[in-house]
């Protein structure tokens, strides 16, 4: 990575804006000659990312080499952020790198006397021209002439076009005969008692994706009352675990899961035992257990405890796991055997030649049809490798997504066998990882390394993690597409490669969360601290020095003292538990991410103070109004900010304004206690996505400037003309998602052709809470946009069926009808809703019929009915051939004739009524 480093940093030094400041500074000769030795340094350097050094000389070389590029953008960084103005429109010269400085840079040369002596500038350059000499000096004198020369590392293959489509789902290949011989053991009546099953293996061999197919086996969900999946990892936090087990078995408010481990560990007890024994008594020694004739509606429940490594939580958890002995499970997954008492061990088996083929191709040529069998001149090479990949999957996986990059003929798979280092037992899953990570261009290589700041099995929002990369700079600029566009990109490029997982993607199929697996996280990490690139802090008795620290990524709570000394290089703080450190010190920080989620922690905004550089701020806890003027001013000293997450901060006040005169704002996430959204001056130009945010009273007299909106969730307050939000809707001409909340929601609005956005809009929700009986809609064709994939209509009342209507939307693949006011009768006729997925009818009091004709709804794979009290058993269910899940819930006919819905979709794998 030192060649990306400085290149990364020559393209600051070739900004004009940068160049004129560090002028000013009496360092405009220095810089020249840095660009010149820097340019030298990076065309040696250029074969370092290419080629893997092993030899501890060049490792040192380019680790001074490195080191250097960092105190270059130190300097760089310093000379910018030295004043902030208060007012002023950022420049859009300067690189994403930076933050921009505000107006002209000769106003900042006229207001110098507030700037430390100019000489420091010098001193600092000429101290780094004299390393620089030093390094060259010492590439001669210990004969670094290539590196990596002899090596016998990798050389550039030629990269073939991206496949377009690539399978996401973990692909589970030889593990049928496990899958069923697990589920067997679930469902075997004859053992009564709780049973736990501990599947044992290295990490890479399946372990979590074998569990998953069969914790989402359909008889699996028939079986159980209830099914929990909860994730350990090495370092867990008992509280936590327990407060994920409870909140699956039955949701609670916030309030009630508060407590401490004894607290949880009685709601535990009690939420799948029953009320008549106390805690005490159940864990007291030697005290009588309840069975089950005594306890009222015990839960038979089965409980997935995914990749566990200490035998201790087991201890706390397992004695209150009520046995009563109706066929409860356990399963646990682990690289440790006999970490459970009483455990099966079940041992997973590498995979044999043919399963390893199989899922190679499958990641390697994911556009290939199998059933044809495997191409004639990679099938041998493709077993060599087999062979190397010792039946790992994920060494597999990996490999698989490498060589989708490349040219799918013999040479170019052939060289790839040859080139990489097959020679230390062991090590082949290392070793693909190392190649592939080789291969990554520079910009991926740092976006991969950025994984390694999350905790090990943490689910990554993907939106959020594109904004990080954005503020830290990353991304590259490219022309007619957003920065956000080019980072999606990236992230689909890792998944291809198989190097990140998809968790969940939406009806869009944009990715909208992910992870990483733990060994891959593992290599992240090694190449992280390798580049000085990021540190971990997981406890207070393993915490490594920050103070020279770029990224710091806290895993623990109580971290109040972290950052009590100043670090002038950190640029980002990424904290996973409450309370946030106090880092106000950090005057270069870009990414500040408290990603705790809800507490009840006051947050203290003095903690925040003079952190004008940051571009993503993100915080979690709850804010008083005695603490308003620390907010005001907290909120005030962000001049550059792109993405503000508040959706976990607790305030119960309006944002302060000043945060709608910032120009760079490009994503605003609130929640329902902030009581308005942006200032009517407000000219957001870069703004992208305005979140749970409400109409205000001064846009009565002007509307703010959004012309580049892609994304908006807002309540319309009753106040509110629906003429001015007309108004404000005709100027988004890059609307994609709008999702509007109002008392009522005119037919003016519904009908949408005349908006900008009608021909791009993807995703409409339409909530109303007390519609009045005036407020009909009469549903026409071509009055909702006619490329919409999602659709959510709540509260909304119709003249007349709207299906007719509705079924004519080519594109849509989600429909959900809550609360409407339909006819009792509703029909979808054949050809009808061509390519839906889901549809879900909630609370529609007055629908007694619903006709499905023949040819209607041909790969609808959902549907879900909720609260329909009134309706009968739809006819020309038996239709639906491609229908994967139905639900019926509180519908009171319908499960009146439970045995008929069944046997007419006996093709249905999953019923739930």
């Amino acid at each position: 990575m030192a060649e990306g480093i400085v290149s990364f940093v020559l393209d600051k030094l070739s900004n004009a804006v940068v160049k004129e400041v560090l002028l000013m500074h009496g360092v405009g000769e220095q810089v020249e000659r840095l660009s010149r030795e820097l340019g030298w340094i990076q065309a040696f350097l250029k074969d370092a990312d290419m080629k893997r050094i092993v030899n501890e000389t060049e490792k040192h070389w380019v680790k001074a080499v490195r080191d250097i590029a960092y105190d270059i953008e130190d300097v760089i960084d310093n000379a910018l952020f030295l004043k902030v103005p208060e007012t002023g429109n950022p420049s859009k010269e300067l690189p994403r790198g930076c933050v921009p400085i505000v107006g002209a840079a000769k106003r900042m040369w006229r207001k110098s006397k507030k700037l430390p002596a100019l000489h420091n500038f010098a001193v600092e350059m000429n101290d780094i021209l004299a390393r620089i000499r030093q390094i060259k000096e010492n590439r001669e004198i210990f004969g670094i002439n290539s590196l990596g020369e002899g090596s016998g590392q990798q050389m550039r293959l030629p990269i073939r076009p991206p496949v377009l489509h690539q399978i996401d789902d973990p692909d589970v290949v030889g593990f049928n005969s496990d899958r069923d011989n697990i589920v067997n053991q679930l469902l075997d009546i004859s053992i009564k008692r709780r049973s736990i099953i501990s599947i044992v293996g290295p990490g890479g061999l399946g372990k979590t994706t074998l569990t998953q197919k069969v914790y989402n086996s359909n008889d699996v969900k028939r079986h159980f009352d209830v099914r929990i999946w909860v994730v350990i990892s090495q370092e867990f936090n008992l509280i936590d675990i327990l407060r994920k087990i409870i909140e699956q078995v039955e949701p609670l408010p916030q309030n009630d899961l508060e407590g401490g481990e004894e607290y949880l560990l009685t709601k535990l007890y009690k939420t799948l035992q029953g009320e008549q024994y106390s805690i005490e008594q159940y864990l007291r020694p030697n005290s009588h257990k309840p069975n089950a004739d005594e306890v009222p509606q015990p839960k038979k429940y089965l409980l997935v405890l995914d990749d566990m490594w200490k035998r201790d939580l087991w201890t706390q958890i397992g004695r209150v796991l009520p046995d009563a002995g109706i066929g409860s499970r356990v399963i646990v997954t682990t690289r440790i055997q006999n970490i459970v008492d009483n455990a099966e061990p079940y041992k997973l088996s590498y995979l044999t030649e043919e399963p390893s083929l199989e899922l190679l191709f499958k990641k390697a040529l994911p556009n290939l049809d199998l059933s044809k069998g495997y191409p004639d001149e990679l099938y041998e090479v493709g077993k060599q490798f087999v062979k190397k990949c010792g039946g790992l999957p994920l060494a597999l996986s990996v490999l698989g997504g490498l060589l989708s990059k490349k040219n799918p003929n013999y040479v170019s798979w052939s060289n790839m066998l040859q080139t990489m280092n097959w020679s230390i037992e062991g090590r082949e899953c290392t070793e693909i990882m190392e190649t592939s990570y080789d291969d990554l261009p520079l910009v991926l290589k740092t976006c991969f390394m950025y994984f390694a700041a999350f905790p090990e099995d943490y689910v990554i929002s993907a939106k959020k993690l594109l904004c990080m990369w954005v503020a830290e700079g990353f991304i590259p600029a490219e022309q007619s597409r957003t920065f956000e566009d080019t980072a999606e990109s990236f992230l689909e490029e890792l998944v291809q490669r198989s190097l990140v997982q998809v968790s969940n993607r939406s009806h869009h199929d944009s990715i909208t969360s992910c992870r990483i697996h733990d060994l891959l996280r593992e290599f992240a990490i090694k190449k992280a601290k390798e580049d000085n690139f990021l540190t971990i802090c997981s406890n207070p008795d393993n915490r490594e020095s920050i103070t020279k620290a770029r990224r710091v990524a806290v895993h623990y709570s109580g971290c109040d003292e972290l950052m009590k000394h100043a670090n002038p290089n950190l640029r980002s703080l990424l904290c996973f538990k409450n309370p946030m450190p106090n880092c106000s010190r950090q005057r270069l920080l870009k990414v500040l991410s408290g990603m705790a989620g809800w507490s009840k922690e006051l947050v203290d905004f003095e903690c925040f103070y003079g952190l004008h550089q940051l571009r993503y701020c993100q915080l979690s806890g709850r804010l008083t109004r005695n603490d308003r003027r620390s907010f005001e001013s907290f909120i005030s000293g962000l001049k550059f900010v792109e993405t503000i997450d508040f959706s976990k901060l607790r305030a119960h006040d309006d944002l302060p304004d000043d945060i709608w005169n910032v120009k760079t704002l490009r994503h605003v996430t609130l929640n329902s206690d902030y009581t308005s959204g942006p200032s009517s001056s407000a000219d957001l130009r870069n703004l992208q996505s305005l979140t749970q945010v409400k109409s205000r009273e001064s846009w009565n007299a002007q509307l703010p400037k959004l012309p580049n909106l892609r994304f908006i969730d807002i309540k319309v307050e009753s106040s509110f003309s629906w003429d001015l939000m007309a108004e404000l809707l005709g100027t988004l001409n890059h609307l994609t998602h709008l999702k509007l909340r109002a008392s009522e929601v005119p037919q003016t609005i519904v009908e949408m052709q005349r908006f900008p956005f009608y021909q791009d809009l993807q995703s409409l929700i339409l909530k109303e809470h007390s519609p009045s009986p005036n407020n009909e809609l009469s549903p026409e064709v071509g009055m909702f946009p006619i490329h919409v994939t999602e659709l959510v209509l709540s509260g909304l009342q119709f003249k007349e069926d709207p299906l007719p209507m509705l079924e004519k939307l080519r594109s849509l693949r989600v429909l959900w009808l809550e609360r409407e006011e339909v006819n009792q009768k509703m029909s979808c006729s054949a050809g009808g809703f061509q390519q839906l997925h889901e549809l879900l009818f909630s609370n529609l009091t007055n629908l007694e019929e619903w006709e499905i004709k023949a040819g209607a709804m041909p790969i609808l794979k959902v549907v879900t009915l909720r609260e329909c009290k009134k309706l009968r058993v739809p006819l020309g269910l038996q239709y639906l051939s491609n229908l994967k899940q139905l639900s019926i819930d509180r519908c009171n006919e319908l499960n009146e004739h439970e045995d008929e819905i069944r046997n007419i979709c006996k093709h249905v794998p999953r019923i739930s009524i």
